[in-house]
């Protein structure tokens, strides 16, 4: 009898397990990381952010980001996990330093892009707001091509 309690105990657990309900169940993330050039050069610093382009079916909930660093290298990480959902991306670059001198957050649409701070490097404000930007990645779970997950802005 003690067995069957506990099995009966036991069974809700695991169906709330499986469910995904209190455990933070989390779309599988692909390592991302590529080349940020300004005019064939590394931009030396920002940050890039895929936005998930729902009109090519990418309906995640997340917005993966990546610091640009000095030699212009970028890699994503998804709610302080390394990699990005699959699915297709419109790309926003932002060169400006939250809490430094920029008022908008990366990409919001509709408004103005910030203000450099002084010795950030000024990119054409295109590539900050969701809505103009040419930008676009598909992440993929597999066989991305060197190369694949890079970008020129200008």
């Amino acid at each position: 009898m003690r067995t069957l309690s506990r099995f009966l105990l036991a069974v809700p657990l695991i169906a709330f397990s499986l469910s995904g309900a209190g455990c933070g169940k989390s779309e599988p993330l692909y390592p991302v990381s590529g080349k940020v050039t300004l005019n064939k050069a590394p931009l030396t610093g920002g940050i890039v952010t895929y936005l998930p382009d729902e009109s090519k079916g990418n309906k995640t909930k997340f917005s993966p980001s990546g610091k640009i660093d000095s030699n212009g290298n970028y890699s994503l990480t998804t709610d302080g996990k390394t990699g990005a959902p699959a699915g297709f991306y419109k790309v926003v670059v932002n060169t400006e330093t939250p809490g430094m001198g920029a008022s908008t957050p990366p990409g919001e649409p509709g408004k103005a892009a910030p203000l450099a701070p002084a010795g950030a490097v000024k990119i054409d404000p295109v590539y900050k707001d969701i809505t103009k930007t040419p930008l676009a990645k598909e992440v993929v779970t597999s066989g991305a091509a060197a190369g694949h997950y890079d970008l020129q802005v200008q």
